[in-house]
């Protein structure tokens, strides 16, 4: 598909430029990069709550078996997430937050 904005023969990041929008590669992001929080927060949209727990997990059509992606969650969101994780097949474990990085068990 092609961008609406976009000439023959110029950059996608120029016809953005053009529109007056930003590329997803120059996007500002909430938090940049290494400057994270120090105190984990809840992945759940509009969730800023100290996560409690992390949830591991992993898309087998796209990620390796020994891959793990995690999204954290706080005590309100743990089941929510945990749910719409499971219902895919993705949801690997759920450990406390302090372990998250800890190897999976086999």
């Amino acid at each position: 598909m092609r961008c609406a904005t976009r000439r023959p023969g110029r950059s996608r990041r120029a016809a953005y430029r053009r529109a007056g929008r930003l590329c997803h590669s120059e996007r500002v992001t909430e938090t940049p990069p290494g400057n994270a929080p120090e105190e984990p927060i809840c992945s759940a949209k509009g969730c800023r709550a100290p996560a409690a727990w992390a949830l591991r997990w992993n898309n087998p059509k796209i990620h390796t078996p020994d891959r793990r992606k995690i999204w954290l969650a706080c005590e309100e969101h743990r089941e929510s997430l945990t749910a719409f994780l499971d219902r895919r097949d993705f949801l690997k474990d759920v450990v406390p937050v302090a372990d998250r990085d800890a190897p999976a068990d086999a």
